[in-house]
């Protein structure tokens, strides 16, 4: 009898400490996968807004601007592709909607109007961009430990493209 008592109470303690271990995926703020394809697509933005600035900005300081996202954004993509290729993730190969739709208002523009616009998307997503890493980088932000050290990791970059971005759009707008 007391051996029976003894194996229902260690059933019952088992069950609570499954419940209590079990995979806790349903309580990060992102999955995996979004932040992948947002972190993505942002890249992809950036590397083709700066691609734009240095062809089409009529500002040496919007050139340079550009081409600094290139390489640090080409860099950034080419780290995020190879851990989602490592870890199962898939990097899309069109940009989310709202970039998108940047990128065709910043195609349409020239000259000054180019330089003006292009300084304050600048501004707007690294905003937005920050905002995600933050968000991923936290320890409820995504699942994948991995993801969360490369959103942290990527932060003190973009932060200091935000603030360049804000002097660029000062710089443009005097």
């Amino acid at each position: 009898m007391r051996i029976s008592i003894l194996i229902l109470v260690l059933l019952g303690g088992a069950v609570v400490i499954s419940a209590c271990h079990k995979d806790n995926s349903n309580n990060y703020m992102m999955s995996n996968q979004d932040f992948v394809t947002q972190a993505s697509s942002g890249n992809s933005f950036e590397i083709a807004a700066g691609n734009l600035a240095a062809s089409f900005g009529s500002n040496d300081s919007v050139k340079i601007f550009g081409n600094h996202m290139i390489a640090d954004h080409g860099k950034a993509a080419t780290d995020l592709a190879s851990l989602a290729a490592r870890k199962g993730y898939t990097i899309p190969n069109t940009m989310v909607e709202k970039d998108q739709l940047n990128l065709d208002t910043l195609s349409s523009l020239t000259g000054g109007n180019f330089d003006k616009k292009f300084a304050v998307m600048m501004v707007t997503s690294h905003r937005a961009t920050i905002s995600l890493f933050e968000k991923a980088a936290s320890k409820t932000g995504v699942s994948d430990g991995e993801l969360r050290n490369f959103a942290a990791r990527k932060l003190p970059t973009l932060t200091m493209h935000l603030a360049d971005a804000v002097a660029l759009q000062a710089y443009v707008n005097r």
